[in-house]
């Protein structure tokens, strides 16, 4: 299965939508059929109601009361979208028309898509540690992290996030150190698995000049790479994504991905 965005470009993602974006198909027997049917935790609303009251992940219990909360039909719908390849194409198509529609200001803030008339969302977010919004000047001196989330809602029951982060040390004026890197998710589809490499981190440099005067400092940029499987009818879907973010010593977040490795 295939996670990402282009670097150059950015984009926020869904995780289902990002997840089952451009995957590779195989066709399984009966016999794997079967299986695939019976490990299916959202083959009914029943059932996907059931792996939420199960499930150890945090935000299970708030999803499932959100669920219960939900009309038949609507339900219906939301099982319908976790099992819709098609959707979950146009979710990853919608992520990176999102992510190339951004300039470098709006980045920074929180940027939502609608579809199904409402009932799907897919978003990005920034936050800052210690912040509401990024700084009009320089990090003081210390250690800051910068995260990066990319989400994908059903009737504002969030199915899947993923996160990814990067701490760094600023002397007050630039980057001088990029201490670490993590990445974390939540997986609430019941049809998706979803693991992840480990996190790489770096420093890199940048340089700007006008007027034959230029000015250079550094960014903290940190990546990870998404495994996933999802078993729908028969077929085994299979996706790789990296996610992919660079922090400035403002605490934006200057440029960002989640795309197909």
């Amino acid at each position: 299965m295939k996670i990402s965005i282009a670097r150059g470009t950015t984009a926020a993602f869904s995780a289902i939508a990002i997840l089952a974006g451009t995957a590779s198909q195989v066709f399984a027997t009966d016999a794997t059929t079967t299986i695939a049917e019976r490990s299916d935790h959202s083959a009914n609303p029943a059932a996907y109601a059931n792996y939420l009251r199960h499930s150890p992940q945090e935000g299970a219990a708030d999803a499932l009361k959100k669920f219960q909360h939900l009309t038949q039909a609507e339900q219906n719908k939301f099982i319908g979208y976790l099992h819709d390849p098609a959707l979950l194409k146009s979710l990853l198509d919608k992520t990176a028309d999102q992510g190339s529609q951004l300039t470098a200001s709006s980045r920074n803030a929180s940027s939502t898509t609608s579809l199904r008339n409402g009932d799907v969302t897919i978003g990005k977010e920034r936050t800052i540690s210690g912040l509401s919004a990024a700084a009009k000047k320089p990090l003081p001196s210390g250690n800051h992290t910068v995260k990066y989330n990319a989400y994908l809602k059903f009737f504002g029951i969030t199915v899947i996030k993923l996160s990814l982060w990067v701490d760094f040390h600023s002397n007050g004026r630039d980057i001088t150190k990029v201490n670490s890197a993590n990445a974390g998710k939540k997986n609430l589809s019941g049809v998706i698995n979803i693991s992840k490499g480990v996190p790489q981190k770096s420093l890199s440099k940048w340089k700007w000049c006008k007027n034959g005067h230029c000015t250079e400092g550094h960014n903290a940029d940190a990546s990870v790479i998404w495994e996933g499987t999802i078993v729908f009818k028969g077929s085994t879907f299979q996706i790789d994504k990296e996610q992919w973010m660079r922090a400035n010593v403002y605490g934006s977040l200057i440029n960002y991905s989640l795309k197909n490795v």
